[in-house]
């Protein structure tokens, strides 16, 4: 890591509100002051937002293997970071570089920390980091730019750049202390992120989900394309490596192959295909083949991701609530009928005693685990919810630990409950220097 990336990446994370309630209540006004200071107001690169609750990140990565298949030159912001923060910021997949950061960092830091600033409460790391990226997006003039949302909808950071195309994932119950504590205050939420006039395409949703939207969409004046009645699935097989399957949509049929294994991946892929869909109408150059070419070309790590090494096979997931936790468990039935040893950790803001229980079902004996993350919750917190389920259980102080002790055991090993836990595996796995964070 070089000294002025260092210098730049500590003061970015340390970044944090002056004044909470500034912060949330002044944060339109406050990011549009900085936009227009740095010019980025004006002549904007035409955006997708996406939201949701899971799949975001897949569904970004998706549309950005289209669009630089069909010869896009395609921004992409995404979070959270698996093993280094450059991960969040990628142009035609490739992140961003260490002096390029610097770059935008030093274009960009006197008015994102500006008195101005200050007095409107204040802005924070992800606040400052997708300026960050739209300036550096702007500099290298990408022709278009995927952004997806951090928490939340309405009043998510990112929530203030005009889209062309709104995509909302699946909505599930996740950061309930944030976003409320029920599907239907969640979804209030999300389709904050829906504007007037412009399209929005939905993943399969809860009835309660999908009313909020079409009732969100109306009040638009939006059009909504829902992947169930606009996409048809047929012929899907899945093995450890990939899965294939045809979809059909009214103006076409593709035969997809991919690495993103899971049912969960093929609604995000149907809804990366609806969008490239919508986007033709909206005279971008997309052809069948680059849509075919770019699913197949994506790779999104940390999610269900497989590795053999050190004599064991490791499956990567970040699930981190309960849906994608089932969705997770149902997926590993598909591809490997054998109970896991488990390696498992959360970070504090989600729920996951509903998850260790289920994942107890299939795992012949759990490692607890607590990652770096400021937020990650003690192993200790585990012991009450996992005695109830008879299955036995280690704890160790971090990912690492862990995996050096069940190297070369000929075991079939899960990695999951948060994307901070999934990194450190992969750090480990990969040989991959660790990015620290001593200051946090």
């Amino acid at each position: 890591m070089n000294s002025k990336y260092s210098s730049s990446l500590k003061k970015l994370l340390l970044t944090a509100p002056t004044n909470r309630k500034l912060y949330l209540s002044k944060r339109k006004i406050r990011i549009k002051n900085i936009l227009k200071n740095l010019n980025l107001d004006k002549n904007q690169i035409p955006t997708i937002h996406v939201v949701g609750t899971k799949g975001k990140g897949s569904t970004a990565a998706i549309m950005s293997s289209i669009l630089k298949e069909s010869n896009y030159t395609t921004g992409l912001f995404t979070s959270p970071h698996l093993t280094k923060v450059t991960e969040r910021i990628r142009i035609n997949f490739k992140p961003i570089t260490q002096n390029d950061f610097c770059i935008s960092f030093n274009k960009t830091w006197r008015k994102i920390k500006s008195k101005h600033t200050s007095l409107l409460g204040g802005t924070s790391f992800f606040e400052a980091i997708m300026i960050i990226a739209l300036w550096h997006f702007k500099n290298k003039k990408t022709n278009i730019q995927i952004f997806e949302a951090g928490i939340g909808g309405k009043h998510d950071s990112t929530n203030y750049i005009n889209p062309i195309l709104t995509l909302i994932t699946n909505i599930s119950l996740d950061h309930q202390k944030t976003l409320g504590d029920t599907i239907a205050k969640i979804s209030l939420d999300k389709s904050g992120a829906i504007k007037e006039n412009i399209p929005v395409i939905s993943a399969p949703q809860t009835k309660i989900a999908l009313n909020i939207i079409k009732k969100k969409t109306e009040q638009t004046n939006s059009s909504l394309n829902y992947v169930p009645k606009c996409i048809k699935i047929t012929s899907r097989k899945t093995t450890d490596h990939y899965q294939t399957f045809t979809a059909t949509t009214e103006t076409n049929k593709y035969n997809i192959k991919t690495s993103l294994l899971g049912k969960y991946q093929v609604e995000n892929i149907s809804l990366s295909i609806l969008a490239a869909e919508k986007l033709i109408q909206k005279n971008y150059t997309i052809s069948k083949q680059n849509i075919e070419n770019g699913i197949a070309k994506t790779t999104w790590d940390g999610r269900l991701q497989i590795i053999t090494k050190h004599k064991n096979t490791y499956f990567i997931d970040g699930a981190h609530n309960f849906h994608s936790t089932i969705q997770l468990i149902e997926s590993l039935k598909e591809i490997n009928q054998k109970k896991f040893i488990l390696i498992f950790g959360v970070s504090s803001g989600h729920l996951y005693k509903r998850s260790i229980k289920s994942l107890a079902s299939i795992s012949k004996k759990i490692y607890f685990v607590k990652s770096r993350h400021p937020k990650a919750v003690p192993t200790s917190n585990f012991t009450k919810i996992i005695n109830n389920t008879k299955t036995t259980y280690y704890k160790y102080p971090d990912v690492k630990s862990a995996l050096i002790k069940l190297n070369n055991q000929n075991e079939n090993i899960l990695i999951t409950g948060s994307l901070a836990i999934a990194g450190e595996a992969l750090e480990y796995l990969n040989n991959i220097t660790p990015e620290l964070y001593p200051y946090l």
